[in-house]
């Protein structure tokens, strides 16, 4: 479905310190202008497919990687079975290699089956190729990622943490959705996912309002971010996101990051936990139990202990230390065994 929507906002000439005090609490996407438009792998690409393949092959480790195939007839859309009992894509062992000479070999034959392979570690598959990528806006601690393909669809879902995508090579352009639209958007299982993260069950391309009439809603606020080679985008952890690449060796590298305190439990975990302790609960019994969620971990009226003596212990109260916060994990543990 062609979408003609709100352009992501576009920043130039960022710096880390602009990036962590605007741009990241802003909670928003944004297209960071040219981050990595002198990386040898953007120049590269400018030339020619081969020459990127070239150039990522001079770094080449040799190890295997997991590469997805969707035949042809599914038009690059890595998605589940039509029975929801597993994907509609075949995984295979493949070098970087192997995979770069097929879709160079395929590039002028038209339609041909989708080959992807994704998030692989950088220092792992071509570790030396790391020190091309300038990263200013992040410690160096954030690792890379490299993507790698033809022309496919990678089916609206979300990340669990915050992402800078960088667009190496090929057409790219991402459609992204607000968190408070995931119910817009019809999310598939979260215990079984095509590829790790949650996935919208709607289609962008072939919507089908009868089945899926939020949707409607949704595209309705949908942004839409087109990004050209060296071009960045900042995506804040649970936007949606629908990604359409086309070319014959398209790429990107990304980095993901976790902006929450590193000795906090997994909010995952307390979402299921939270939706197998009050989803059968009787109505008004729920609506209660919203109004102290609201109170306690929402903080609708700010910070929930403030009024208590600071020497009090409580697993509400904010900036705890680490001890406090394994003391706190460790109680809750035991409860729940």
């Amino acid at each position: 479905m062609s979408l003609t929507r709100p352009e992501v906002r576009t920043v130039e000439n960022i710096d880390r310190q602009t990036f962590e005090s605007e741009v990241e609490p802003a909670g928003v996407p944004v297209i960071l202008k040219g981050i990595a438009v002198d990386w040898p792998a953007v120049k590269a690409a400018r030339v020619s497919p081969r020459a990127l393949g070239d150039y990522l092959l001079q770094y080449d480790s040799g190890r295997m990687v997991d590469v997805a195939f969707a035949e042809k007839e599914l038009k690059g859309r890595f998605f589940y079975n039509d029975r929801l009992t597993g994907v509609n894509y075949q995984t295979h062992k493949r070098a970087l290699r192997a995979l770069v000479g097929w879709c160079l070999s395929v590039a002028d034959k038209g339609e041909v089956e989708a080959v992807y392979m994704q998030a692989q570690s950088v220092d792992h598959l071509v570790p030396d190729m790391a020190a091309d990528l300038d990263m200013p806006l992040l410690d160096v601690s954030v690792r890379p990622r490299i993507w790698l393909g033809n022309t496919l669809r990678t089916q609206t879902h979300f990340d669990y943490m915050a992402n800078i995508a960088v667009h190496i090579a090929g057409e790219k352009t991402f459609t992204l959705f607000a968190p408070d639209q995931t119910g817009n958007l019809y999310p598939g299982p979260l215990d079984m996912t095509p590829a790790g993260v949650p996935v919208s069950m709607a289609s962008l391309e072939e919507p089908d309002f009868e089945h899926f009439p939020r949707l409607k809603e949704a595209i309705g606020k949908a942004v839409v971010a087109r990004l050209e080679p060296g071009d960045g985008l900042f995506i804040p952890p649970l936007w949606w996101h629908h990604v359409q690449t086309i070319g014959p060796l398209n790429m990107l590298i990304n980095y993901w990051w976790d902006p929450a305190r590193d000795d906090s439990p997994d909010p995952v975990d307390a979402l299921i936990l939270a939706a197998l302790a009050f989803k059968d609960m009787p109505p008004t019994q729920r609506e209660a139990w919203r109004a102290l969620l609201d109170y306690f971990v929402f903080e609708t009226l700010g910070d929930p202990v403030a009024h208590l003596p600071g020497q009090i212990s409580s697993p509400f109260r904010r900036n705890m230390s680490r001890q406090d916060m394994a003391r706190f994990a460790r109680i809750f543990g035991r409860r729940n065994e």
